[in-house]
């Protein structure tokens, strides 16, 4: 389809713009960046959630327009993971490596860092893998690799709702803000990507069950 080799070359560009944007802002390390890293951190949000609908979408078996996006989403969904993994770099770095990288590591560390930095490096190993190489080496391993988008997305829920001392649960900070703009959604969407997982899976056992019968 020519529209959707069209998106594969707009991801692909964008994505080689955004590692030049960070591979250029190194040189510029005595800036402040944290406003722009958090723009960046909300766009490796928005781009985390299609990702997740392009499977939400295909498990459920949408019709109509919105099969259409699912279709356009799907086939790209590894650039739109790879830019997604790039632009949270991004976030991390303008936000706090630069910092790191100019007077070291701090005595204390926040603990929505903590969680954000953690699903930053599960990220990795889905990013290394995302090509036709690894799909065929790792074989089945290769899926029970990507189901890391679970505790990933998990982790997102906690690096947003933590951020702010609006209220407590257990001891621990929350921010409203942060909560009610992302970790609510991000919850919501991966309920969304168990339930789409259970249903899909219910699906092809009563399929093989009918193909038997």
């Amino acid at each position: 389809m020519p529209s959707l080799r069209k998106f594969k070359l707009f991801f692909l560009i964008t994505i080689y713009l955004q590692i030049a944007v960070l591979v250029i802002s190194f040189f510029f390390i005595a800036q402040d960046w944290t406003l722009a890293g958090a723009f960046m951190g909300k766009f490796a949000i928005y781009v985390f959630w299609l990702i997740a609908l392009a499977g939400i979408l295909q498990r459920f078996k949408v019709q109509g327009f919105l099969k259409k996006v699912q279709l356009i989403l799907w086939a790209n969904r590894r650039q739109l993971g790879i830019w997604m993994f790039f632009l949270a770099t991004t976030h991390y770095f303008w936000n706090k490596g630069f910092f790191t990288i100019q007077y070291g590591l701090p005595s204390t560390i926040p603990l929505f860092q903590i969680f954000g930095m953690m699903a930053l490096v599960l990220t990795i190993p889905l990013v290394l893998s995302s090509n036709n190489y690894s799909v065929k080496k790792l074989g089945k391993f290769w899926k029970i690799l990507h189901y890391l988008v679970y505790p990933i997305m998990f982790l997102l829920v906690l690096h947003t709702a933590t951020q702010g001392t609006d209220f407590q649960i257990f001891g621990v900070n929350f921010g409203i803000d942060y909560t009610v703009s992302y970790a609510l959604p991000s919850l919501v969407i991966l309920i969304l990507q168990i339930a789409s997982h259970i249903y899909y899976r219910r699906q092809k056992l009563g399929n093989s069950k009918n193909s038997e019968a």
